[in-house]
């Protein structure tokens, strides 16, 4: 199973309840879990992530499921592009400072 159908696969419950969805139709269900995949793998490659650990990243992942449930996603990058953009620096920021570290680390102290 890949990374990005076990994460909503566990998190379907959550959006769920956040959405106040309380279906049990497999159907709908599964229509659900598409979502969350679509916007795993959307969110993480938008602020250059590898996974959805950070809350930041969960939120833009469940908000950017509920734009597509609403059937307004081409609304969603416009409404969260400063959310998108915030995430997307600080990550950026800390895979450099730990580039930074294995450097310094790796470098011969004279």
């Amino acid at each position: 199973m890949d990374k990005a159908k076990k994460w909503a696969e566990e998190n379907l419950e959550a959006f769920k309840q956040r959405m106040r969805i309380s279906t049990t139709d497999s159907n709908e269900l599964a229509n659900l879990t598409k979502m969350l995949v679509a916007s795993y793998t959307s969110i993480l490659r938008l602020v250059g992530v590898e996974d959805a650990n950070d809350p930041e990243v969960e939120e833009l992942i469940f908000e950017r499921s509920r734009y597509t449930y609403n059937d307004a996603l081409d609304e969603f990058r416009e409404n969260y592009k400063q959310n998108i953009r915030d995430v997307f620096l600080v990550h950026q920021s800390e895979e450099s400072e730990e580039s930074d570290d294995k450097v310094t680390e790796s470098s011969p102290i004279f």
